[in-house]
């Protein structure tokens, strides 16, 4: 059967979704359509040709053979959804973690009306973060009591930028790009399993394209490009700038009194989660990855590509 992928967002992950799709040895255009869906604005520019680099990037995709179609995850309603979701018969969800509250139920719901064969929605966590992630464990309960559309959770730990993201406090960098901070959330034993997007991508299209397996249907995928405690995550950082750091303790019950004076601030929701040390890291060499002898990279590698100091 022919593959008609709908991708939902051409962000930071569904870029990174299209260029593994685009990458991968088992694409050809003659078999596997892909497809776009971007805000009515945004394609608006594109088909004007207005001059930006985010534009330019889509009509770099666009040269490849990707098409763009219009949708608005929040505004519009689920049917009008199914209606473009029954266009295809994959839809990769690339863009929800900051979306308003039943979005990705909503989104699932339409998904599922359309009866679509397979879907990959946005990775759901467990219990926690005050509340954070009840819509995507109800997203898990709508796709567990049906049998039609066929699909896998992508569940990744964090995104390996974030921990140097200044956003997520973790590290901290001098006036001159030097790191001298490294923080660690919850405790310095917690465990961190962080994947960089490149690999996220990676393992999203070797399970469009190549995977059979009725092993990895319906059911989590865990994957992870490296898992360590705090403690070891500092010293790694250590090493590998090659100077002395700071070590500094975010306890749960602090990150919640921040995440409280600013509640519908989901990233500080998110930090929350990860200082809780509850199911969101596991054995790297118990993973999807293993199993699929997929190399991926590791913290300190993805340190030196970015060259961090």
């Amino acid at each position: 059967m022919s593959l008609n992928i709908l991708i939902l967002g051409a962000g930071e992950l569904g870029s990174a979704i299209l260029d593994a799709l685009l990458q991968h040895p088992a694409y050809h255009p003659s078999g596997v359509t892909i497809a776009v869906a971007i805000r009515a604005e945004t394609l608006d520019s594109l088909d004007k040709g207005v001059s930006s680099p985010r534009i330019e990037s889509l009509q770099a995709y666009r040269a490849k053979g990707i098409t763009f179609t219009s949708a608005d995850l929040v505004e519009h309603s689920e049917q009008k959804l199914s209606e473009l979701f029954s266009r295809h018969n994959c839809v990769v969800h690339a863009g929800a973690m900051t979306l308003p509250e039943g979005t990705q139920l909503k989104v699932t719901k339409a998904v599922l009306a359309a009866k679509v064969d397979l879907y990959i929605p946005w990775q759901w966590g467990r219990s926690g973060g005050m509340g954070l992630f009840s819509e995507q464990c109800d997203v898990r309960d709508l796709l567990r009591s049906q049998n039609h559309t066929r699909w896998y959770i992508v569940s990744c730990g964090v995104f390996m930028s974030f921990l140097f993201e200044d956003f997520w406090g973790v590290v901290v960098r001098s006036n001159q790009g030097r790191i001298t901070v490294v923080r660690a959330l919850g405790g310095w034993d917690h465990l961190i399993t962080a994947t960089t997007v490149e690999d996220i991508a990676r393992c999203n299209a070797e399970l469009l394209l190549r995977d059979t397996s009725t092993n990895h249907r319906n059911r989590t995928i865990y994957i992870a490009g490296d898992t360590m405690t705090y403690d070891e995550f500092a010293d790694l950082v250590e090493r590998t700038v090659g100077h002395t750091i700071e070590r500094e303790l975010w306890s749960t019950e602090y990150l919640k009194s921040k995440s409280s004076e600013e509640p519908e601030n989901k990233l500080l929701k998110y930090r929350v989660v990860f200082s809780e040390d509850k199911g969101l890291a596991w054995s790297k060499e118990d993973t999807y990855i293993t199993s699929k002898g997929i190399g991926m990279e590791g913290i300190e590698a993805y340190m030196r590509r970015m060259n961090m100091q």
